[in-house]
């Protein structure tokens, strides 16, 4: 019982952080190009994975957080995914640092 109330309360925070990065990924592409398909290269493939992770993310964190399917499975690929956003999130960062140097 305790270990499916720390996997709820992970999962939650999981969600708020994945909604608050995907607010703050378009706002931030946004900003960054004049429009936003014009340049189709690898920063923008990794951009656009990396959107797709977040996305991914926040439907698994909302099934597991609804009684729909086996809870376990659903934890595992919201974790999956999170993680995989997070490792993306840091390769995109590298741009900035590519294009200072």
């Amino acid at each position: 019982m305790e270990r499916e109330t720390r996997e709820k309360r992970d999962v939650k925070w999981v969600l708020m952080v994945s909604l608050i990065m995907f607010f703050v990924l378009k706002w931030w592409y946004i900003l960054g190009r004049p429009s936003p398909y014009a340049f189709f290269d690898f920063w923008f493939l990794i951009y656009l994975i990396n959107i797709l992770s977040v996305i991914l993310t926040i439907t698994f964190a909302a099934l597991n957080k609804t009684p729909f399917g086996d809870t376990e499975v659903t934890y595992q690929l919201t974790i999956f995914f999170f993680i995989v956003s997070m490792a993306l999130l840091f390769v995109s960062q590298l741009q900035l640092v590519l294009t200072v140097v």
